[in-house]
Formats: C-alpha cells, structure tokens, sequence
C-alpha cells in the first residue's frame, strides 16, 4: 500500500542535515496529513531553522528514534509472563499472549493466537524470529511453554506445548537483489495437545476469528509476556521498507531484513509492547466493543513522541493468514470459570 504523498523535493542544506541527524524511517498518517521523519540524533529548535515543518499541506513532525534488534534476549517481564485460564470445572489451560520459546534457545516471545488449518489440525502462531529463530528452527523442535527464560523455582514447570512447524520468508538482502515484498515474520508450530491450551488472550478476551486491516487512529489492544494487556492507537505506516537487524546467537547468526508495509503503534498513556512482547495477536476494539485481529507485533523500538519513550512495529495478520493457509480460532476452551 503507498500513501498519496507528493515527493519531498529538499534543498542540499536539508538533506545534509537529515544525514548529519541519521534518518532511520518516515511514518505517514493519511488521517492527520502528517509525516513523523525519525532520527537517531536529536532534532533541535536550531535545526528547524533549516528543517521544512509542513509540504503539501502535509506536517512534519522529527521525532528521535531507533529500531530495535529483533531476537535478542528479552527483559524480564513487567507483569505475569504467562497466563493460565481454568473451566468451571477446574481444568486448566495455557492461555494465548503468553510467554514461549524453542527448547535449545534461552529466549522468550509470545504465542499470539491459535490458528487452524483446512485439515482442522490446530497451530500456534507467533513470529519466525520467536520460534522459527529466523529461519533456522529444525522442523519438529519442542516449542516450551513458558520460554526457557522465564523458567524460575516456584514458578509453572516447563512443558513440550508444540513442535515448530513453518515460517514465512525473512531473507537478508537489500532491494532489487531480493523480493523484500515477501519478507515477514511468521511462524507457526503444532500443538501438541489442543486441550491444554486455550484460545482466550490471557485470560481477558476470545481470539476473534473476524479481521480489520489496519487504519490511522485505529484503537487496538494486545496481550504480550512482557507488558500484558495493553491498549494503543495506531499511528501511521512506514513509507519505505523498515530496516531491523535480526540476530539468532544460537547459530551465530546476524543480519538485516527489509519489512514492506509495516506499521507503528503508539500506547496509551505506557509502552504497548516492549521485548518479549513479539508475536502477539493486536486486535481491534470498535466504538461497540466488538474485536477483530489486525496484526502481529514484531518489533519496536526508542521513540521521543510515544508514551512510555517506545513505539511498537507490526505486520497485518490477513497476509499471514493467507499466506500460512490458515485461519484463526476463537471459542476453544474458552469456557471460564472462577
């Protein structure tokens, strides 16, 4: 998708500054008319001498801001790092937006949603970085529950929830050497035993099975290992494709990946994901309160503007979806009780 945005025609003076100062990306919102350019050094009051603030009756806003490293070993989680949901019975079951991670990786990410595919065999869905460990997961590896990071004393003991499946493309390279319209980040892995898990997101809400494309000012919300439930509004989409290093230390793996349309997410009133978050299910809540699935964190990173100093990175769920040959499950073992 490309926004209707008249090309910038910058003086040489503009341009050297806008290399002195590191342009990293440039976020559009067609809803507001305005261009966020973000920096990695600081843009002063000095420097709007020189710097444009509107064209084409567009504003440009220069917030500072970087991209984070995508695989790197998470924080500690701000909250529960997994949730587990009991029936009226008393069964329980691991809940979506919870904390995972391949069993030979010493790491954690989010299991986002369940998904089904034609055959009704039952996956969960997360990105390659999380559990395909970009690119280079065996098929079949144990997928833990939770991540091998948040193994601690006292806490729930580690079990086999899945065995990696399948990711889409995240190929190193730069445009016109590669097709960086196919890069992603996806991934989804077995389930072991569909009646251990649950499709509920923490225990708050059902995965919804409708889905909503992505649109400024959309409100959405998310459930993550590390920050947990949090609210948001999106703020624009990336006019370029978004350069993120990638790294999968174990096999001495790093490079950088090229994202085609993806789009950032500021939070509400604190950070709306931090590491550790990626992988999960963003859904949208409408003036009704009804929900439908619009993305799936994958990154994110330092942002002078946002709440909470950081901005979210995500990719829309319906060209996964399409591409994984699956659709999302909603209403399994859903059923709460006290």
């Amino acid at each position: 998708m490309t926004a209707n945005v008249e090309p910038i025609k910058a003086s040489t003076e503009i341009e050297n500054l806008l290399r002195q100062k590191h342009l990293l990306s440039i976020v559009y919102n067609e809803e507001s008319r305005c261009v966020f350019l973000y920096t990695k050094k600081k843009v002063y009051a000095k420097d709007m001498k020189v710097l444009p603030s509107n064209i084409n009756s567009c504003g440009i806003a220069y917030p500072q801001g970087t991209v984070d490293e995508i695989g790197k070993m998470p924080a500690q989680a701000q909250g529960a790092a997994f949730s587990v949901v009991a029936d009226p019975a008393g069964t329980t079951r691991y809940a979506c937006g919870s904390s995972i991670s391949p069993g030979n990786s010493r790491s954690a990410g989010t299991m986002g949603a369940l998904v089904r595919d034609d055959t009704g065999e039952i996956f969960g869905l997360t990105n390659n970085h999380v559990t395909g460990l970009c690119n280079h997961s065996s098929v079949g590896v144990p997928i833990l529950a939770p991540g091998v990071v948040d193994v601690a004393p006292g806490a729930l003991h580690p079990f086999t929830i899945g065995l990696h499946k399948l990711v889409l493309e995240m190929n190193v390279g730069t445009q016109g050497n590669i097709d960086v319209s196919r890069n992603t980040d996806a991934a989804i892995f077995s389930i072991v035993n569909p009646a251990i898990v649950s499709s509920l997101q923490g225990g708050l809400y059902d995965t919804p099975i409708a889905i909503a494309d992505p649109v400024e000012g959309m409100i959405v919300e998310k459930v993550g290992r590390t920050t947990g439930h949090t609210r948001g509004k999106i703020m624009g989409r990336e006019l370029g494709p978004l350069k993120v290093a990638c790294t999968a230390s174990e096999y001495e793996f790093s490079g950088h990946i090229l994202f085609d349309g993806t789009w950032m997410i500021h939070g509400e009133g604190e950070a709306f994901s931090t590491g550790g978050d990626s992988g999960s299910l963003i859904v949208q809540i409408d003036g009704d309160g009804n929900r439908a699935a619009v993305g799936l964190v994958f990154a994110g990173g330092p942002d002078s503007m946002a709440p909470g100093g950081y901005r979210t990175f995500f990719l829309p769920i319906r060209p996964i979806l399409e591409r994984l040959q699956v659709q999302l499950v909603g209403g399994h073992n859903a059923d709460l009780g006290a």
